[in-house]
């Protein structure tokens, strides 16, 4: 009898972690991809924020975080969304920054790579004594509070975040503020996710929110396009990118040549699978069209061929992560008054299949089955940027009246094929899970 109970009680437990979510729609939300899950955390679905509406938001801590279950095979009229095991006990909603003040901003990071690092707005860092991170471990599933050493860091949703190849979080503030009794008008936070310490950085060449981020295989990491703290859209925001250095803290420009996506913001970057071209989608201004590719060798925009058919309406302020062979691009809005993708049936998850540069593929099935690549290069991109010495993970071409890029050498050097790990492990990307840190 005993053992009947017990194995009822597991039965039910296996049930709800693996139950069917219907999560809400929101846009400015945070979507990390640790090994086989996207998770999904925060956001909100309204053109008015209010405490109170916060509060009703967070009375559904299932709808605040959880995750997309990207091991198995998946269409998009029905998402595998799971809810987190003791999430209404162990979320801390009351210690991470509100909606309402500006959000946290959150990335992968830790010794593992398997811990999401989130980090609180300068609102609360102001006026709350808790520390301004808090980390999830997904295998453990595990809330921590971090005390990182150096400077107070600041996320916003605004943000795009990125972590490097060392574990090292990019956070590119955007905006003026106050803090620890110093006033910036700009900055870049660089938060160390293994050693727990931070630092702020120069960014006055670039103060934008709603921009795009992108981290290349040499470490580097480029910025472009975004608006000011009103959105306005930079009106150069394409023509002339921007890329920094880490390793020695220095600011480049590129002009760039080409089909020049239109000024705006909302946007998201993301890495080709060859390594040598950034993926834009989405934004909240600009034209009717969804994709443009820069193609870094030569700084040069296009428009990408296409087939299968893509969404309707524009979307921005939404989040694109590479998994496996995808662009997997999660929720959005369509200008300031949101759905109308929802309203014409869309779904929350659009998938662009971009194994082959020659031509994207819009899809509505996901297929995790380990990508076969035949390439040159069978090497895995950062096993020599730990060091991060001058020789580049890419083949940079001609530049066209721009400064040269940080670490540029006469180089021959084949561009590293992210998903070069073992066969059998299956999806990842995200640079597959930024080389697993070796």
């Amino acid at each position: 009898m005993i053992f009947i109970l017990f194995f009822i009680l597991c039965l039910l437990h296996i049930i709800k972690v693996n139950a069917q979510l219907s999560p809400s729609y929101r846009k400015l939300h945070s979507a990390v991809l640790v090994e086989k899950k996207l998770y999904i955390f925060g956001g909100f679905n309204g053109i008015i924020l209010t405490p109170e509406i916060e509060a009703n938001y967070n009375n559904n801590p299932d709808d605040r975080f959880f995750y997309l279950d990207v091991s198995i095979p998946f269409d998009t009229s029905y998402l595998p969304w799971r809810p987190i095991p003791d999430n209404a006990r162990n979320l801390p909603l009351g210690s991470l920054s509100s909606i309402a003040t500006g959000g946290v901003a959150a990335s992968i990071g830790g010794v593992n790579n398997d811990t999401i690092f989130f980090i609180n707005n300068e609102s609360d860092n102001a006026t709350k004594s808790f520390s301004p991170v808090h980390t999830y471990n997904s295998p453990d599933n595990v809330w921590n509070t971090e005390n990182l050493t150096g400077v107070r860091p600041i996320g916003r949703n605004q943000m795009r975040v990125v972590t490097d190849y060392t574990g090292k979080i990019y956070l590119l503030t955007g905006f003026d503020f106050t803090f620890q009794g110093v006033t910036r008008s700009d900055g870049l936070f660089v938060c160390d996710t293994i050693n727990l310490n931070c630092e702020i950085k120069d960014a006055s060449v670039f103060s934008r929110l709603g921009y795009g981020v992108t981290l290349l295989p040499n470490g580097m990491i480029v910025y472009m396009g975004g608006g000011d703290r009103n959105y306005v859209a930079n009106p150069t925001g394409f023509q002339m990118i921007f890329i920094y250095d880490p390793s020695n803290d220095r600011w480049d420009s590129k002009i760039t040549t080409g089909s020049f996506p239109p000024p705006d913001v909302g946007i998201t970057t993301v890495l080709g699978l060859s390594g040598d071209k950034i993926i834009l989608f989405g934004g909240d201004n600009g034209d009717s069209k969804d994709l443009y590719v820069l193609n870094i060798t030569n700084y040069e925009w296009y428009m990408p061929k296409v087939r299968g058919k893509g969404p309707i309406y524009r979307r921005g302020e939404h989040c694109a992560n590479v998994i496996g062979k995808y662009m997997v691009i999660t929720f959005g809005s369509n200008g300031v008054n949101g759905a109308k993708y929802k309203d014409n049936g869309e779904s929350d998850v659009l998938l662009l299949d971009i194994s082959d540069d020659s031509e994207y593929i819009w899809t509505t099935s996901f297929d995790p089955t380990p990508l076969a690549i035949d390439s040159p290069s069978s090497t895995s991109p950062p096993s020599n940027l730990k060091q991060k010495t001058n020789n580049t993970g890419i083949i940079i071409g001609v530049t066209v009246g721009a400064i040269p890029t940080p670490g540029d050498t006469e180089t021959t050097e084949v561009i590293p094929t992210p998903g070069d790990t073992d066969a059998t492990e299956g999806i990842p990307s995200e640079r597959d899970l930024l080389s697993r840190r070796i």
